[in-house]
């Protein structure tokens, strides 16, 4: 008994229009958002450009060619022109303004490669009015081990005996000054302190109302030398 297939009915036509197929979406710009980042690559280039200048900008300024002593008058040959940035913190002195520095008095001691800043030098004179340089020999056993250096302030101690005629003294004079340089006789080595058996002169500025006292005593061996707190060496 054979088999009857039954015909194929065509699928019924849609009742109304097709829609197109869809595609890829289309993304919106936003242009609020693409200005924000063209301002954003903008400034930072910019500021890398103002760093860059700002790190490889030089300028001129004055520094030490060579040591110079606290007190001591600076010249021609001391200073040097460098050329670096700006350094940050520091207000060293313009290389255009080199002789007005010429003459000023060194306020410290300055090493050689120090730039030269306006609190290093001062146009007072030193001595001061009523001050005096005294030169004063001190046996190296009644100086600090420390080395003793130009621009330290020290304090002279009267070693002598006391009033009542004993060998100490429970209350002795004291005078302060500040060291303008210091020279011994070489038997120390160059090492300027106690426990050698050299003499060691220091030129000091003092009162000169105080100088025929200091100096009497430096003469019979009666003075000896501390150097006071917050001093370089101390």
């Amino acid at each position: 008994m054979s088999q009857t297939t039954p015909p194929m009915t065509p699928a019924a036509a849609p009742a109304g229009p097709v829609a197109a197929p869809h595609g890829p979406r289309e993304r919106r710009i936003r242009f609020g958002h693409l200005a924000l980042a063209i301002a954003l690559v903008v400034v930072g280039a910019l500021g890398t450009t103002a760093l860059v200048t700002m790190v490889s900008a030089t300028d001129k300024y004055l520094a030490l060619a060579r040591d110079v002593e606290y007190g001591a008058q600076i010249t021609e040959a001391d200073l040097t022109v460098v050329s670096i940035s700006s350094p940050p913190g520091l207000d060293p002195w313009p290389a255009s303004e080199r002789n007005r520095a010429i003459g000023n008095v060194a306020t410290m001691p300055l090493a050689k490669g120090t730039l030269l800043t306006a609190a290093h030098v001062t146009d007072q004179q030193l001595p001061a009015a009523g001050e005096v340089r005294l030169g004063i020999t001190v046996p190296g056993e009644r100086l600090p081990a420390q080395p003793v250096r130009s621009g330290n302030l020290i304090l002279l101690v009267d070693t002598g005996q006391g009033s009542n005629g004993g060998t100490t003294n429970p209350d002795p004079r004291t005078w302060q000054g500040t060291v303008l340089r210091v020279s011994d006789d070489g038997s120390g080595g160059g090492i300027l302190g106690g426990g050698r058996a050299g003499d060691v002169t220091i030129d000091v500025v003092i009162s000169a109302a105080d100088a025929p006292m200091i100096a009497a005593l430096a003469a019979n061996d009666l003075l000896s030398v501390a150097v006071l707190p917050g001093q370089p060496g101390s």
